[in-house]
C-alpha cells in the first residue's frame, strides 16, 4: 500500500473555483476520495482556534471537508462561516450540511443562495435531528418533512452537488431495515449523488448493507464513515444516540482502561486502523472520517490511505 501522497500545489480560489467539480465528479475520476467531517465552534474565539487546527488538517490533503449543521440550525451562521473559510481560504472543496429542522422552504432557499454566493457548490441534505429539548421531529410549517423532499428541491433548483446520509445499522426511528433502505433509495432517486454513512464500529454491518443495496440496484458511491472510539463515555453516549453496536471486545478493552485516557486513545486508534484496513480490502470508494475536530485521528489514519498522490506527514505513533 502506498502510504504517501505526492505534493500537488493548491490552486488559488478563483482559478480553483473555475475548475471545481461536484463531489460526485471526484468519486468518478478518482479511485479513492478522502473526506473529513468537522463541526463549527459556538463562539468567535472557538472558531478562530478551530481554523488554526483545520489548517493543520489541510496538511493531510483531504479531498474535501464536510461541515455539520446544528440541531434546529443552531449553528447555521457558523456553518456558513467555517465552510466559506475552508473553501476559499484553505482552497479545499467543502460540503455544507443543510437540514429540514426549523426551516421553511423559503429559509432553505436563503441558505442555499448564501452558500452559492460564497462559492460552496456541494451540500449534504439531511432531515436533521430534533432541536434540543424536543424528542421527535416536527415538520416545520411550510417546510420539508423528509430528506428526500429536501434533496428533490435542491436538485430542481440546481447549482449544487448533493450528498445524502446512509445508516448501515438502520435509523434509530425506523425499526425496519428494509424500509430504511427504501427511504435511502428515495433520496437517491430524488437526486442524491452519493451516500456517506453514519459511523459504525463493526464492518459487517456496512458490508452487508452495501451488498444488499447493490442487489437492489443502487450504484451511487456508498462511502463508509469511521469514527475513532477514544473514550468509553463518549462512544457509549454516541452509540446509544445513533443506535450503533459496540462489540463486547471493544467495550471490555475500553472499560479495562477507562481511567487511562492515553490507553483508551491507543485502543481506539488501533480499532479504527483495523476497520480501515479491512474496508480498503473491500474496495471502498473513499473514507468519510468523523474527526470530531481532533487531530489525532487524521494524523494516524490519513497516511494509511491508498492512491496517495500527495505528500502528507507520516503516521502519528500516538
Amino acid at each position: 500500500m502506498n502510504r504517501h501522497r505526492k505534493h500537488q500545489p493548491l490552486l488559488p480560489y478563483r482559478l480553483r473555483h473555475e475548475v471545481a467539480m461536484r463531489l460526485i465528479d471526484l468519486y468518478r475520476r478518482q479511485p479513492f476520495v478522502f473526506s473529513i467531517e468537522v463541526f463549527p465552534a459556538k463562539t468567535e474565539e472557538g472558531m478562530e482556534a478551530l481554523k488554526q487546527t483545520l489548517g493543520t488538517f489541510a496538511k493531510f490533503r483531504p479531498d474535501y471537508f464536510s461541515v455539520t449543521y446544528g440541531a434546529g440550525g443552531s449553528t447555521r451562521e457558523n456553518t456558513h462561516t467555517l465552510a466559506t473559510h475552508l473553501q476559499n481560504t484553505l482552497s479545499i472543496e467543502t460540503m455544507a450540511h443543510l437540514t429540514c429542522v426549523s426551516h421553511t422552504c423559503k429559509e432553505i432557499e436563503v441558505v442555499l443562495y448564501r452558500l452559492e454566493k460564497s462559492g460552496i457548490e456541494n451540500v449534504m441534505a439531511l432531515r436533521g435531528d430534533p432541536p434540543q429539548g424536543s424528542t421527535e421531529f416536527q415538520t416545520p410549517e411550510n417546510g420539508y418533512s423528509h430528506a428526500s423532499e429536501l434533496v428533490a428541491a435542491i436538485r430542481e433548483r440546481g447549482g449544487f452537488g448533493i450528498g445524502a446520509a446512509g445508516y448501515p445499522e438502520g435509523h434509530t426511528e425506523n425499526p425496519s431495515k428494509s424500509d430504511d433502505r427504501r427511504r435511502l433509495v428515495e433520496k437517491i432517486n430524488a437526486g442524491a449523488d452519493f451516500v456517506a454513512t453514519q459511523f459504525f464500529l463493526d464492518n459487517t454491518f456496512f458490508l452487508h448493507w452495501r451488498d444488499r443495496l447493490a442487489t437492489e440496484g443502487v450504484s451511487v458511491p456508498l462511502v463508509p464513515g469511521l469514527l475513532v472510539p477514544t473514550s468509553l463515555k463518549q462512544i457509549t453516549r454516541m452509540a446509544d444516540f445513533c443506535g450503533i453496536r459496540i462489540s463486547n471486545k471493544l467495550r471490555t478493552q475500553l472499560e479495562t482502561h477507562h481511567t487511562d485516557p492515553e490507553a483508551m486513545k491507543q485502543i481506539g486508534l488501533e480499532h479504527a486502523t483495523h476497520q480501515l484496513e479491512a474496508l480498503l480490502r473491500e474496495g471502498i470508494p473513499g473514507l468519510h472520517l468523523y474527526a470530531l475536530n481532533k487531530l489525532e485521528a487524521v494524523q494516524y489514519l490519513a497516511p494509511l490511505l491508498p492512491h496517495s498522490s500527495k505528500d502528507i506527514p507520516t503516521p502519528c505513533t500516538a
